[in-house]
């Protein structure tokens, strides 16, 4: 009865609306599809992203903490007072007798693809090496620094034409990818997040930090005069304690007299997240630290999109006029 019984609330609860409804999240409309919701809570600055799987369960995990992630058992378990087993059935019992409103998603739903159960090494290795990627054109992301030697194999794109960005240890060790495309945004399933990192070299002398690799080759753009001597590295959101010690081994490995900068979100988030990384940087003697805000924009991929306004809007008249002919 009790299998049966979560395997109802699984299915049966919407976790986009009960988020919502129950613990005051809100869905992002600009970064959310059909089939994946990304919502966000104003005061806890968590960041979820929610779908239904192919066996029917509403899923979810943080983008905030690796750990923090499961069925609406789990969500519940993770931010209730009192998280016992016990405490969420009752929860749950009353959620599923209680009649709520409809939540409008603003766009027809769709079930999930099934998901991927390769290791993130052999999905990412069976990924498209390619030269562009159309989507990251549109956020302001020109083919020339998609095809830069610092970038090569760090990124693809997979059958859907969703880009892959990689991460890795500091041994290399493939650990996840980030997936991005037009209103969606993900990691890979199984995958724990390490960081994505560009390609290094014996001459170099500052490191960028970033939380988006998206920010990161935003930054190598907007500075050309700093792209010979620079390396790349991007948390993929705001970072585990294990990405932590990942970011402090990283530090430790630089040449002597490196900068390390801070090129983090200008929100409160990325205020906190460039003091953690300045603590890091100084515990270093031979490493130099500097912020580098994007303010007043958030990120440093809005600073590009507004640099690169011109460039974006002829990219979508291109696509009107070859969807025009199309369909001629």
């Amino acid at each position: 009865m009790h299998d049966s019984e979560l395997h109802r609330f699984k299915t049966d609860i919407d976790l986009v609306q009960y988020a919502i409804d129950r613990y005051g999240y809100q869905r992002d409309r600009r970064e959310s599809s059909r089939a994946c919701h990304v919502l966000r809570h104003a005061v806890t600055n968590d960041k979820i992203i929610v779908r239904k799987a192919s066996d029917g369960h509403w899923t979810y995990f943080s983008v905030r903490d690796d750990r923090d992630q499961g069925t609406i058992v789990d969500f519940v378990q993770a931010r209730a007072r009192h998280g016992s087993l016990g405490h969420v059935r009752e929860e749950l019992r009353h959620w599923l007798g209680t009649s709520r409103p409809i939540v409008d998603y603003g766009v027809p739903f769709a079930p999930a693809e099934p998901v991927d159960r390769r290791p993130p090494a052999a999905t990412f290795a069976a990924a498209r090496n390619a030269d562009n990627s159309p989507y990251l054109n549109t956020r302001g992301i020109r083919p020339e620094t998609l095809r830069d030697p610092r970038f090569a194999g760090t990124w693809g794109l997979d059958r859907r034409k969703n880009t892959l960005f990689v991460h890795t240890t500091a041994a290399g060790e493939v650990t996840c990818f980030e997936i991005k495309n037009r209103g969606f945004t993900g990691f890979a399933t199984g995958g724990t997040k390490s960081a994505w990192q560009s390609k290094a070299r014996p001459t170099d002398s500052a490191l960028v930090v970033t939380e988006s690799a998206i920010d990161a080759l935003s930054y190598f753009q907007l500075h050309p005069g700093e792209r010979d001597h620079t390396r790349y590295l991007s948390t993929g959101g705001a970072p585990s304690t294990r990405q932590i010690g990942l970011l402090d081994r990283v530090f430790a490995q630089l040449p002597p007299q490196s900068r390390v900068i801070a090129a983090v979100d200008s929100d409160d988030a990325g205020v906190k997240l460039a003091r953690r990384i300045e603590t890091l940087a100084r515990e270093r003697a031979h490493v130099t630290f500097q912020r580098h805000s994007p303010s007043p924009a958030k990120d440093w991929n809005d600073v590009l999109q507004q640099v690169e306004r011109a460039y974006i809007r002829a990219l979508a008249q291109e696509r009107s006029r070859s969807a025009f002919d199309r369909g001629r």
